[in-house]
């Protein structure tokens, strides 16, 4: 089963495909994708649907994660990235996925083994498992980490 890892931003998403096992996980695809400039946010989002919904389509996804934002703070920022996380939810609707999960770092932690706290992620987890994990920016690595964590 194919799950979608995704972290949005105001400035653009990164996502991964996974498959395979919480033992023996496999990134089928991981990419950070800018979002378009010079567009109104209406054009931006269907932007956005048309993206997700083709990773969907195309990688046969019957699971997404969202890395869920962790900030105290709650500004513009804040608020366009929550517009782009609807975007998947919706895209999700629509393609009849029931499965979405929005986690943070501290549940991530959790359901792969891990004590429940957010920087067991950086200190006990084994990332070898993973091709190439530590050449990932840190956002590619949060859309694995969230993939994987719900690969059974």
């Amino acid at each position: 089963m194919n799950v979608l890892g995704i972290r949005c931003s105001n400035k653009d998403y990164t996502f991964a495909v996974l498959t395979g096992t919480k033992v023996k996980p496999k990134v089928i695809e991981c990419e950070t994708i800018a979002y378009p400039t010079g567009f109104p946010k209406p054009q931006n989002l269907k932007w956005l649907l048309q993206e997700i919904d083709g990773l969907v389509r195309k990688h046969n996804v019957k699971k997404i994660v969202m890395k869920r934002f962790e900030s105290r703070f709650r500004d513009k920022r804040y608020e366009e990235r929550i517009e782009c996380e609807s975007i998947v939810y919706l895209v999700a609707a629509n393609c009849g996925i029931k499965a979405v999960f929005k986690k943070p770092k501290s549940t991530i932690a959790k359901d792969l083994g891990l004590k429940g706290r957010a920087r067991y992620l950086s200190i006990s987890l084994d990332t070898s498992l993973i091709s190439g994990y530590t050449s990932y920016s840190e956002k590619a690595k949060e859309s694995i980490l969230a993939g994987w964590s719900e690969l059974i």
